[in-house]
């Protein structure tokens, strides 16, 4: 549990810290962003469109054997194209496919800043919002809204594009 959680407001001082045995080597957050190596994940998505994919080096890991290489991993960014709350459940739709090698415990927004109490939600790229992948996101996630999380392979556009 961080101060970011305890205090959700304090999200507009302060980023919510990232993980880094998941997310790759040389990541940073801002308050409202996700670099890595420099590169700006919410520039990225502006330039590239989303769904997108940044591959970079995998992180060491903090104890690591003589012959340890870094692989490649990736961070995908996708765009909320539709919320729902039926049932007191909230369905958010991605315009990606969400993968197998997500680390979806790490999603984030970026884009914007939000002081709303995190809350549980069930990420889906289907229109009928059945089935999907529980993950922590700003209870006040909108349509319009960029989500970025790690994945622990590399991954190209076509694996995460929606068809």
């Amino acid at each position: 549990m961080t101060l970011t959680s305890i205090l959700p407001s304090l999200r507009a001082s302060l980023p919510d810290p990232l993980d880094p045995t998941v997310w790759p080597a040389g990541t940073e957050a801002t308050l409202d962003d996700v670099r890595v190596r420099a590169v700006s994940m919410q520039r990225l998505a502006a330039v590239a469109g989303t769904p997108c994919v940044h591959t970079a080096e995998q992180a060491p890991p903090r104890y690591r054997p003589r012959d340890w290489h870094p692989a490649d991993v990736c961070v995908t960014v996708a765009t909320v194209t539709r919320v729902r709350r039926p049932w007191g459940v909230a369905f958010v739709e991605l315009d990606a496919v969400v993968p197998d090698c997500a680390v979806l415990t790490a999603a984030r927004l970026i884009g914007r800043r939000s002081v709303a109490p995190a809350a549980e939600v069930t990420l889906t790229t289907n229109t009928t919002g059945t089935a999907g992948h529980e993950v922590l996101l700003p209870g006040d996630v909108a349509v319009g809204d960029l989500v970025c999380f790690p994945c622990v392979r590399s991954l190209a556009h076509r694996d995460v594009v929606a068809h």
